[in-house]
C-alpha cells in the first residue's frame, strides 16, 4: 500500500509541474558576473543550499528534499548561468531533479523565483515586485504574452532619469525630461515616493495617464495607456 502511494505521488509530482516554467532569466544591471556570484552564493546558502561548482560563469548550487514518510529523496541542482554583456549580467538558471537515485528531470524553478527576485533587487535595485522572467514564451497567441511596463524613473522634482526600452513611455519621453503634472495633478512640492506610489497604482489599477511633460523647455500632453 506504501509502495503503491510513493507511485501515485511521484506521479502527481511529475505531472503537476509539466507545465511550469524550466528556465529562468534576468538581466541585472551595471554589475559583473563576480558580483552577481557572491549575490548567488549568500542568498543561496542562507536557505541551505550547498555550492556544487563554481566557474568564472557558472555556478551550480544543491539541495536535497526528503518528508521522511512517502516521497523518496530528491535532490536538487540547479545551475546558474551568467553572460557578461555591455555591462550587465544576463542569469540565466534551470534545475534538475533526482528522485530516489533512480529518476532525473527537469524541475519548475518557480518555488526560486523569490530567490533570484532578490539577488537582482540587491544588486540593481530592481523593486522585487517589478522582477519578471525573460524567458517566458511571448509569442502572439502564446497565452503568456507579457505586458509592457510603463518604465519611468523619476529622480527628484519629477526628472526622468531613466526610460526602460521597450516600454511604453520608451519613445515618447526622454531622459532629462520632467513630469509636471499626472492627470491634472501637479507634482510640485511632492514627496518622491509619493509619486511613485501614485503612478504604480494608476498603471496597475489600467487607468491612462496623462502627462504634462517639458521636454526643452516645451510643455506637451503625452498620454500612456497599457496594451500600447
Amino acid at each position: 500500500m506504501k509502495k503503491l502511494l510513493t507511485t501515485l505521488i511521484l506521479i502527481f509530482a511529475l505531472t503537476s509541474t509539466a507545465s511550469a516554467a524550466s528556465l529562468y532569466t534576468t538581466t541585472i544591471m551595471d554589475v559583473s558576473a563576480a558580483q552577481v556570484q557572491d549575490a548567488l552564493i549568500e542568498i543561496f546558502t542562507g536557505k541551505n543550499f550547498t555550492i556544487d561548482e563554481v566557474t568564472p560563469y557558472t555556478i551550480t548550487f544543491q539541495k536535497s528534499f526528503n518528508d521522511g514518510v512517502w516521497l523518496a529523496t530528491k535532490l536538487n541542482t540547479v545551475k546558474c548561468n551568467l553572460i557578461e554583456r555591455d555591462g550587465n549580467v544576463k542569469l540565466m538558471v534551470s534545475q534538475m531533479e533526482l528522485i530516489g537515485g533512480q529518476t532525473l528531470r527537469k524541475r519548475s524553478i518557480d518555488h526560486l523565483v523569490p530567490l533570484l527576485s532578490e539577488v537582482k533587487h540587491v544588486l540593481d535595485g530592481t523593486p522585487i515586485e517589478e522582477v519578471h522572467n525573460e524567458a517566458v514564451n511571448q509569442l502572439p497567441g502564446s497565452g503568456n504574452e507579457r505586458e509592457k511596463e510603463l518604465g519611468l524613473v523619476l529622480g527628484e522634482n519629477g526628472e526622468v532619469t531613466d526610460v526602460k526600452p521597450g516600454s511604453v513611455a520608451h519613445g515618447k519621453i526622454a531622459i532629462g525630461d520632467a513630469i509636471l503634472e499626472i492627470n491634472g495633478m501637479s507634482l510640485n512640492g511632492m514627496d518622491r515616493e509619493a509619486v511613485k506610489t501614485y503612478i504604480a497604482n494608476k498603471w496597475g489599477s489600467g487607468a491612462s495617464l496623462i502627462l504634462l511633460v517639458q521636454h526643452d523647455g516645451e510643455k506637451n500632453f503625452v498620454t500612456v495607456k497599457k496594451g500600447e
